[in-house]
C-alpha cells in the first residue's frame, strides 16, 4: 500500500484509521459520510420529522397530561402565537404533583412550565447537545432557526441516532475487513 492509495480518518474515538483509496467508498468512506451527514441536529430532524406538539400556555395542566399520555411523548412546547414560551415535562408534571396534590391539574399550564428553555440549533452537533443535556439534566431540546421553533429533539432521539452511526460503521469495517 502506498501512500498515495491511503486515506486518513479518525474514528469516534479520534483514532486514526487508514483506509486503501479503492476500499474508501464502499467501506470506511460511505460511514464517514453517514456519520458527518448524522452527526447534526438537522439530520434526526430530517428522520424523525419537524412535527412538534404543543399547547398554550392557559390550557389546563390536565389537558396537557392527556396529550402526553395519548401521544406517547414526554414534553410538549409551550407556545402562544408561534412564540415559545415554556416547555412542560413529564418532570414538570410529577414534581408539581407532588408539591401541590391533583388540585393543580386544573391550573393553567403556564403555572407550571419550565419557563427558561434552552434550545438548539439544527446545525449543533450531536456530540454537544448530548453534553448540553447530560449537565442540563434535561431531555428534551426544542430547535430553533431565526427565532421559529422548527422542531423537537428528545435524548431518546439522539440515542437511536447514535446507535445507527455505530452499526453503520461497524457494518462497513467488517466489510472493509472482508476485502482486505
Amino acid at each position: 500500500m502506498t501512500a498515495a492509495l491511503v486515506d486518513r480518518a479518525l474514528n469516534e474515538t479520534g483514532a486514526e484509521l487508514l483506509i486503501e483509496d479503492s476500499l474508501t467508498s464502499r467501506a470506511l468512506g460511505g460511514a464517514n459520510r453517514f456519520r458527518e451527514a448524522t452527526m447534526t441536529v438537522r439530520s434526526i430532524l430530517d428522520t424523525k420529522g419537524h412535527q412538534i406538539e404543543s399547547v398554550e400556555p392557559d390550557a389546563k395542566l390536565s389537558a396537557a397530561v392527556k396529550i402526553l399520555a395519548e401521544r406517547k411523548i414526554g414534553a410538549v412546547l409551550v407556545m402562544n402565537q408561534g412564540r415559545l414560551e415554556g416547555i412542560l415535562s413529564e418532570r414538570d408534571i410529577v414534581r408539581v404533583l407532588g408539591e401541590r396534590g391533583a388540585r393543580v391539574l386544573e391550573e393553567p399550564v403556564g403555572a407550571v412550565m419550565t419557563r427558561k428553555v434552552v434550545s438548539c440549533r439544527e446545525s449543533d452537533t450531536v456530540a454537544g447537545i448530548m453534553e448540553m443535556m447530560t449537565l442540563g439534566k434535561f431531555r428534551h431540546l426544542p430547535v430553533v432557526e431565526d427565532g421559529k421553533v422548527v422542531g423537537l429533539i428528545s435524548i431518546g432521539d439522539i440515542v437511536k441516532r447514535r446507535v445507527q452511526e455505530y452499526e453503520t460503521e461497524q457494518e462497513a469495517l467488517r466489510d472493509y475487513i472482508k476485502t482486505a
